[in-house]
């Protein structure tokens, strides 16, 4: 399991989660997801546009979320893995977890 408990908590704590996919030209495309419902190892965020993220996951599917929380303290999560938009979610699958505070 890569998304432990207190991931989880980080996560969905988060008042807004930032997802970064990459451009067709190598750079990172950096957007405010809003919130994140964890679900395993994936984060599933609601479609409101996202429409060059989209572009973006079908040409590319590596993707990055990034949650603070001040809850109990600081704490902060960047999560690695993959990206994919189905119906109206996108689900991002993480393989790497990083402690960032």
């Amino acid at each position: 399991m890569v998304i432990s408990e207190e991931a989880k908590k980080i996560i969905e704590g988060s008042s807004f989660l930032t997802l970064v996919t990459v451009n067709p030209d190598g750079t990172p495309h950096p957007i405010v997801a809003g919130k994140g419902e964890v679900s395993g190892d994936n984060v599933v965020f609601g479609i409101y546009k996202m429409e060059e993220t989209r572009k973006n996951i079908l040409k590319n599917s590596n993707a990055q979320v990034l949650g603070a929380t001040l809850t109990d303290g600081p704490k902060g999560i960047r999560l690695s893995g993959t990206a994919k938009a189905e119906d109206k979610k996108l689900i991002f699958t993480a393989v790497r977890a990083e402690k960032l505070i």
